[in-house]
């Protein structure tokens, strides 16, 4: 028992998980914003067949491609943690939700929580702008 004592000693490094954490979510949401760009005309059509103006795929594409961008570098991390988390509330609440219920939405709210997770700790010390701190 004490060896794994000192295993789990050893790997405690909460700003590598945070970094993981980061990254991953940040692919996520670049991939995402991605296919989205890739066919805005359907996006866009499918954002108003939920009642809101076409004009927002362009603010969700924006969110999911630059914010998931300033995930992976941890620039202005809480600021695109919030702008992703509340994405994933949207897409929960209008769409994964009112089609496939708790179940249907799984991925989302694992999004969510990870994005405000980061919103409330933090990017760690792995993070672009930890360079130019003195």
């Amino acid at each position: 028992m004490d060896s794994m004592h000192t295993i789990s000693r050893a790997c405690h490094n909460p700003s590598l998980g945070l970094l993981l954490m980061r990254v991953v979510a940040g692919l996520i949401f670049i991939n995402h914003g991605w296919m989205k760009y890739g066919n805005i005309a359907g996006t866009m059509k499918f954002i108003v067949s939920l009642g809101m103006p076409g004009f927002m795929a362009y603010a969700i594409i924006a969110v999911e491609l630059v914010g998931g961008l300033m995930l992976i570098f941890g620039v202005l991390g809480r600021v695109a943690a919030v702008a992703t988390g509340i994405a994933m509330v949207v897409a929960v609440s209008l769409v994964t939700y009112p089609h496939g219920g708790l179940i249907g939405s799984e991925f989302e709210l694992l999004l969510m929580a990870v994005s405000f997770g980061l919103a409330l700790t933090g990017m760690g010390k792995y993070r672009l702008t930890k360079m130019f701190e003195y």
